[in-house]
């Protein structure tokens, strides 16, 4: 299966020994090891549902939508220290940044095109799949666990911008 050059999806964390909550000076379970994940490597045992997010002047986006339970087999829960931390949840403050990103385009101070954009925590990839219709010419999306980026931000981007872009574009970008 070809890899996709555009995008590369990275999951890492800190790799600090000696990781401790601050609040109880306990020490919590290591983080998962950094790995790459490719575009080619989507979760096929996971079912990712997308629903649209209409955001400010017409733009609507796809945010998909899968359990933790499905995922990492957690009850439905938004930090489980050392395991996941959160990146299925569609996080407002993501929704925040794309009507500030888009409120800079429309202003003319800011211009995506031909840049390079890293999403540090990416979860949905929303700000980046912004970035990328907006004209940047590769995205790279991060998050602390690679069963996010498989689950739910390869999906998504490609709900995203299979919607988006011609055909054309699509096999360029190798999906």
């Amino acid at each position: 299966m070809a890899t996709n050059s555009t995008f590369q999806l990275f999951s890492s964390s800190s790799g600090v020994s000696g990781f401790f909550d601050s609040s109880t000076e306990t020490p919590l379970p290591p983080p998962p090891p950094p790995v790459e994940v490719l575009s080619s490597e989507v979760s096929l045992n996971v079912i990712c549902s997308v629903e649209p997010v209409n955001l400010e002047d017409g733009l609507t986006l796809l945010k998909g939508r899968v359990s933790t339970k499905e995922v990492f087999g957690l009850p439905n829960s938004d930090l489980v220290p050392g395991v996941y931390e959160g990146g299925l949840k569609l996080w407002e403050g993501s929704l925040d940044l794309i009507k500030a990103l888009q409120a800079e385009v429309q202003n003319g101070h800011l211009s995506f095109s031909g840049k390079r954009v890293l999403e540090l925590g990416c979860g949905h990839g929303l700000p980046g799949i912004f970035a990328f219709l907006e004209g940047a010419s590769a995205v790279h999306f991060q998050d602390f666990n690679a069963e996010v980026l498989q689950s739910l931000t390869i999906p998504n981007v490609n709900a995203n911008l299979s919607e988006k872009l011609s055909p054309f574009y699509i096999k360029r970008c190798k999906f």
